[in-house]
């Protein structure tokens, strides 16, 4: 019993680790995202300018965080769909932000910005089109011909990254423990149910064959301890009687003669105790019926 478990927390153990890398592939597309990114320059067109370019810079930096200037970049471009509408504006602007990073190299004027989504052509063109409303909205607060230039020298670069990385392993993890769970234990009551199947057949002959020979010797040895019924000894018959058509002898010599009894052996009987004839007749009687 220990070494079946121990090889079935095995098996638990594998098919779980397989599993789980399954479903982190599985659930992969659902927690992909991608970052293009567009590298800007600004040049300052007139020393005046050059030494405010710094404040120049931070500014470009923060032009696009405002909600305005999302809206902006979807009146510019009517083929980018609003995917916050229906959300309050607040909560669209923290959106925004959510998907925009912008930043500028430490003491420079180069600017990058970067747009995430779950699509990587959206992802491109949104960003492609941010560098371009921000020309736009520069133009409004800058000099363009005079104080500053704005050039894209680095056209959109994708890079997929990942979001939420803990909870992309925890539900893998989960889905692939409870799928292993769940085949094991249906591999477990199957190979029980055939197990007891096999042994059911196997056992079925030779249990009839048992259960015969137990039930003839059963029957045999109930024969053995009955006790046998004795033939109760024949006793011996009852004297036998003279046959009824025996002749009564009135006349000694005859009836002896007829019976087959020596006549001198009767005349000795009678002349030694000389009984009277009819006492004769009736020791004859008796002697030929065998009650003497």
């Amino acid at each position: 019993m220990f070494r079946k478990q121990q090889k079935f927390s095995a098996y638990f153990f594998i098919l779980t680790l397989i599993l789980s890398a399954v479903f982190c592939f599985l659930f992969l597309e659902n927690f992909k995202s991608y970052k293009s990114q567009v590298t800007i320059l600004l040049i300052p067109k007139s020393e005046k300018i050059a030494v405010q370019s710094e404040q120049i810079a931070q500014n470009l930096t923060e032009f696009p965080r405002n909600l305005s200037f999302y809206e902006k970049l979807l009146a510019d471009n009517k083929n980018i769909k609003d995917e916050l509408a229906g959300c309050s504006k607040d909560k669209r602007k923290k959106l925004w932000n959510k998907k925009l990073e912008i930043n500028r190299e430490k003491n420079s004027g180069i600017i990058k910005i970067g747009i995430s989504n779950d699509n990587q052509v959206k992802s491109e063109k949104i960003a492609r089109q941010t560098a371009f409303t921000l020309f736009n909205t520069a133009s409004r607060y800058y000099n363009i011909k005079n104080e500053i230039d704005l050039r894209i020298i680095d056209e959109p670069i994708t890079s997929l990254k990942m979001k939420s990385w803990p909870w992309l392993i925890f539900l893998s993890v989960l889905a692939g423990t409870f799928l292993s769970y769940l085949i094991t234990s249906i591999f477990s009551k199957a190979e029980i149910f055939f197990l007891k199947a096999r042994s059911g057949i196997n056992l079925a002959k030779p249990y009839r064959q048992n259960f015969s020979s137990w039930t003839d010797a059963t029957q045999r040895k109930e024969k053995s301890d009955k006790p046998e019924k004795k033939s109760k000894p024949i006793t011996a018959a009852k004297k036998s009687q003279a046959p009824s058509n025996l002749p009564i002898a009135d006349d000694s010599g005859a009836a002896l003669e007829d019976a087959g009894i020596n006549k001198d052996a009767t005349e000795k009987i009678i002349s030694s105790e000389e009984p009277s004839e009819e006492e004769l007749k009736e020791r004859l009687n008796q002697l030929l019926r065998g009650e003497l």
